[in-house]
């Protein structure tokens, strides 16, 4: 069986431990969906400047069905709208995973002072009793 020293060290470990293998599970996901968004946020920028030229060279390209620059119009604006809905989603995933990576780094850091706190404490009592 293990002693009392022994289950505290573990039980110290397993928190600290714990509290980090969760902030470096959600930095990892965190900087996959940065990276997605950045490419979303490149994708409906190139797409819309894409656009603003068709609409440079036609300005009535998007109603206008006769115009011969309506169909690369149309095309570059479905792209945009849809990559401004892609970017949207992107950003919240992005935000969503980098609230909870900070907050259990902080966690982390934290466990680890009141951890330390804790063990001074103890060491403190055994000391007494001694």
């Amino acid at each position: 069986m293990l002693d009392k020293k022994t289950k505290r060290t573990l039980a110290y470990v397993g928190i600290i431990g714990g509290c980090a293998l969760v902030a470096l599970t959600f930095f990892t996901v965190c900087q996959f969906e940065k990276a997605k968004y950045k490419a979303s946020e490149t994708m409906r920028s190139s797409s819309q400047m894409s656009l603003d030229n068709v609409l440079n060279e036609d300005a009535n390209a998007l109603t206008d069905e006769t115009s011969e620059w309506h169909d690369l119009a149309v095309f570059w604006q479905s792209v945009t709208y849809d990559f401004t809905n892609i970017t949207k989603s992107n950003g919240a995933k992005y935000l969503g995973t980098a609230i909870p990576a900070y907050a259990f780094s902080m966690a982390t850091l934290v466990s680890f002072g009141l951890v330390l706190k804790h063990a001074e404490k103890v060491k403190e009592e055994e000391e007494k009793e001694v």
